[in-house]
């Protein structure tokens, strides 16, 4: 059995449901390797048996995505991504909630690889289109603020980080409330670049995305 080759047709919709909220609980253990495995299963057996455009293939992509970030596996993961932004926008457009949200992860991703120069333009764009369809002071839009000010703050510009950072924690408490997680994570992030703003050093520990 242990040699037997994976046939994704013989997964049912409901196995595949169940073996992502196992892979959801490994990656929460950090045991990410093994989230990576179980997802690339789900993935291949919703392909198999619900096509590449369905919802459910779409989250196990992202899902996997996801796992692959946590190991570094980068240029896999900007692949997945990318499918599911091209998925996006071509059933909901270009401006859609889930497609900005999917945009949003392929630049998350730019960013914990390191590329903040290519990460910056793409939350800029994303920012002006959740502002331009979903608000100002929507969560997503919040967190969009705060992507591109975590960016700044990695190339160095801790001013503009600190000012945009102060704007975020304003309307965070008004919205979510002074005592969020958000709220109090702003916090930290506004102190940590004005700390480098006058040290010229720069804690990235604070600015996970």
């Amino acid at each position: 059995m242990a040699n037997q080759k994976f046939d994704p047709a013989a997964l049912s919709s409901a196995a595949s449901s169940s073996l992502e909220a196992r892979a959801r609980e490994l990656h929460s253990a950090k045991r990410f390797s093994e989230s990576v495995r179980l997802l690339r299963e789900v993935l291949a057996a919703r392909l198999e048996s619900q096509g590449e455009r369905h919802f459910q293939t779409i989250n196990a992509r992202s899902g996997l995505a996801r796992s692959l970030r946590a190991i570094h596996q980068y240029d896999e993961c900007f692949g997945l991504y990318t499918e599911n932004i091209r998925i996006h926008t071509d059933k909901l457009g270009p401006e859609h909630p889930q497609t900005l949200r999917s945009l949003s992860r392929l630049a998350n991703t730019y960013f914990a690889a390191g590329w903040y120069s290519d990460a910056r333009p793409m939350f800029e764009e994303i920012l002006a289109k959740r502002i331009e369809v979903l608000g100002q002071e929507h969560p997503d839009t919040l967190r969009s603020r705060s992507s591109l000010a975590n960016t700044l703050a990695a190339l160095g510009l801790y001013s503009e980080a600190a000012s945009l950072h102060q704007e975020i924690i304003e309307d965070r408490v008004r919205v979510l409330g002074p005592d969020h997680p958000r709220t109090e994570l702003s916090r930290k992030r506004l102190e940590t670049a004005r700390q480098a703003a006058q040290t010229g050093q720069f804690n990235l520990d604070n600015y996970g995305v």
